[in-house]
């Protein structure tokens, strides 16, 4: 697959309890903006509402999948994340920025690559942005997909992230 940008990949959402004590029903997301190609990424939940600009948005969602189970996994890397967690998800894989220039896309990108170059953890993981239409007690049964944001404090901390490539490595990181 040719990039301009680091593609990352993992779970945007699951159902699992996070934070907040919420689990987010897989089925009841609506992720079409996301399937149309108008899901962004964003840096700590910050948004061009709150008089940014455009330094917030630090890539895009290229694709994405509900995982309902094992089956539904197309390759050995969705199979992997479900093996994770072994619950409904939502699979995606985005684009940074980082090989246009955003200085935002870069620093994350960095991280990114440290973490992974160093045997760790990534820590640079997903939270799922939208809108919540109906819930049953915790369960958040219809929401709507808008934005990713990529933070260091994921509510749902089985968010994971992990690199697919990385066409912009300096000497020395992998591709």
């Amino acid at each position: 697959m040719k990039t301009t940008g680091m593609l990352i990949d993992g779970l945007a959402a699951t159902e699992m309890v996070d934070s907040s004590g919420e689990v987010l029903e897989v089925k009841g997301c609506d992720i079409s903006d996301w399937e149309e190609g108008k899901g962004v990424l964003n840096y700590e939940h910050k948004t061009p509402e709150e008089g940014g600009s455009g330094i917030e948005i630090v890539g895009k969602v290229v694709f994405c999948k509900k995982l309902y189970s094992r089956a539904d996994c197309e390759n050995d890397r969705m199979r992997e994340y479900w093996d994770r967690v072994k619950v409904p998800a939502i699979y995606i894989i985005a684009r940074l920025y980082d090989g246009a220039g955003h200085a935002g896309a870069q620093a994350l990108a960095a991280m990114i690559r440290d973490h992974v170059a160093n045997g760790e953890k990534i820590l640079v993981r997903y939270s799922i942005e939208g809108s919540t239409l109906a819930t049953e007690g915790n369960r958040l049964t219809s929401t709507v997909a808008k934005r990713c944001a990529l933070t260091l404090k994921p509510c749902n901390r089985t968010c994971d992230s992990g690199i697919l490539l990385d066409p912009n490595a300096p000497a020395g990181f992998s591709k």
